[in-house]
């Protein structure tokens, strides 16, 4: 194949991925670029920006609505984990040893299904729930338990935790499937081995399995800790971050200072802190799963 031929081919390949690469910059890089630029300035989106230094992030350190939302940020995130972990790891245990494939298949089927329902669904069907007159009390009435009834969103000692707390059991679909493929990955002769020296039920789970399943353990817990400091969509539907600021996070923080207050320059300061964040984790997301390949 003479040069020019193949010339031909590779431009040919890169006009074809070109639109790919064009869309990347557009969407990805150019806003991370702005909010870097941004978060320097005073700009309320409609004059020119007023480059006014490191005052925005002067001012993030005494921002006591900032400081809220970041302790709030940090128990999502510690509850976010035990839930991302615990009973999906459960769940697939409970698939993988059931002793018909095919019924382990129709199990894994029945926890898959509820992907797709969108995610705004669940949230505003739970809000239907959290109700003053939703099921949630309405069923804690029929069984006697009338003075568990709560307001559920409307309580700020207890607001966080029930967006927290919702879309029981709390079985995420794609975390259990990353604990089941990794079960079975799990050599056959390994489990026998264990099995002949008195390691059975739950002292296997313990003795074997868990310490097997430690690499999909760190990948959810990485991809659970960015998940949840990106979580805008529960609070923001359901609360607003109310009642005062009892569900505020971070990230809503950052909307309400940028399209509320007009303040896009604060708000880019608090994007670009969050950007750094997110950006460690997924770093050291990278680096630990690269270390167990």
């Amino acid at each position: 194949m003479h040069f020019k031929d193949k010339t031909k081919m590779a431009l040919t390949g890169y006009g074809f991925i070109l639109p790919t690469f064009v869309f990347l910059i557009w969407f990805m890089y150019y806003p991370v670029y702005q909010a870097l630029s941004g978060a320097f300035t005073d700009w309320d989106g409609f004059n020119a920006p007023h480059f006014i230094g490191l005052d925005n992030f002067t001012r993030m350190m005494t921002d006591e609505v900032l400081g809220q939302s970041t302790i709030n940020a940090l128990i999502w995130v510690a509850f976010s984990i035990v839930l991302a972990v615990l009973p999906p790891f459960v769940v697939s245990e409970l698939i993988f040893n059931v002793k018909k494939a095919r019924l382990q298949y129709v199990y894994r089927t029945l926890f898959v299904i509820p992907i797709v329902i969108p995610g705004i669904v669940t949230i505003l069907l739970w809000r239907f729930l959290y109700q003053g007159d939703g099921a949630i009390n309405q069923l804690l009435g029929m069984v006697g338990l009338d003075s568990w009834q709560q307001l559920w969103l409307g309580n700020p000692h207890i607001a966080l935790y029930s967006i927290m707390l919702m879309g029981f059991p709390w079985v995420s679909a794609f975390n259990m499937l990353i604990f089941y493929s990794g079960l079975q990955g799990i050599p056959k002769e390994v489990i026998e081995a264990a099995k002949l020296d008195g390691a059975t039920g739950w002292k296997r789970v313990l003795r074997l399995d868990i310490p097997l399943s430690l690499p999909q353990f760190r990948l959810i817990v990485i991809l659970t800790l960015v998940g949840s400091l990106q979580n805008i969509i529960p609070p923001l539907v359901m609360t607003n971050g109310g009642p005062g600021y009892s569900t505020y996070v971070p990230i809503l923080h950052m909307y309400n200072v940028s399209t509320v207050n007009g303040e896009f320059g604060y708000g880019m300061s608090i994007a670009l802190i969050m950007f750094v964040v997110i950006l460690a984790f997924t770093i050291l997301n990278m680096r630990l799963v690269k270390s167990d390949t």
